[in-house]
């Protein structure tokens, strides 16, 4: 068994014995770039995917315009931009969520309840917490991977890498997500991680470099993730999970696949 599977099991074993705005101004809504701009637009994108929510919010609007001619890949990401920037707070991106909502558009679920809680503008983060749990895809697979929708930069309460308030974000996005430490992911590792992404949680390696304040922020990150999974599916159930996943895994590696 790995190291990362040990600590895994450390964990859930500790665990489970444990457990039984205002408006946008004029300048703002002027168009910053366009799709035929690459350069540009590969640089928002960058700055997008590392939390700059103002970027995510032009990003969405911009690649969910329904005159942009965009491929697939990029309108989902215009998706993931939106509720980035929406749960950031960005104003124009909860009324652009709203919407989508409303109608049922760009792959998300006609939820009228999410529509209207996003619609009431939520300053407070938990309350934009509460529109999020509210909020789907159609296809639960296109929705934000819990790893991409921590990395925020605004809109966060006081202590922003506060381990509890990540998970529950993940967790309020119905992206549950196990952090284990571990070098960059061979081919076992993609198994493990496709094997625990058909039960709707995302393997996350973190990488093999030790630091003290991270190994606590995993530990209590995890362990928000795992009391939440256990009150939702039964006591038993990530143990169950654990052991038959790794049973297939060796399975996968006598076939040498």
């Amino acid at each position: 068994m790995k190291t990362r599977t040990i600590f895994l099991s450390g964990i859930l074993s500790c665990i489970l014995a444990s457990t039984v705005h205002a408006g946008e101004g004029p300048a703002q809504d002027k168009p910053l770039l366009n799709l035929e701009d690459a350069k540009t637009l590969q640089t928002w994108k960058i700055d997008a995917w590392t939390g700059d929510a103002t970027k995510q919010e032009r990003l969405a609007d911009l690649l969910l315009d329904p005159g942009a001619h965009v491929k697939k890949a990029d309108r989902l990401e215009g998706v993931h931009f939106l509720v980035r920037a929406a749960t950031s707070g960005k104003p124009k991106a909860m009324r652009q969520l709203a919407d989508a909502l409303d109608k049922g558009a760009h792959g998300f679920k006609k939820l009228p309840a999410a529509a209207t809680c996003w619609s009431g503008m939520p300053a407070d983060f938990e309350a934009r917490l509460a529109c999020l749990r509210l909020t789907d895809l159609v296809n639960p697979r296109d929705r934000v991977r819990c790893n991409d929708l921590t990395e925020m930069r605004e809109g966060l309460p006081p202590g922003r890498v506060n381990p509890n308030t990540m998970a529950r974000l993940c967790l309020a996005n119905k992206t549950p997500a196990v952090l284990v430490p571990g070098p960059p992911p061979g081919k076992e590792d993609l198994e493990r991680a496709r094997l625990y992404g058909e039960h709707g949680i995302e393997w996350i390696i973190t990488g093999d470099v030790y630091d003290e304040e991270y190994e606590k922020y995993r530990y209590e990150f995890n362990r928000t993730i795992a009391e939440a999974i256990v009150a939702a599916r039964g006591s038993d159930y990530l143990n169950k999970l654990s052991d038959d996943i790794e049973a297939r895994i060796a399975t996968w590696r006598q076939r040498g696949k």
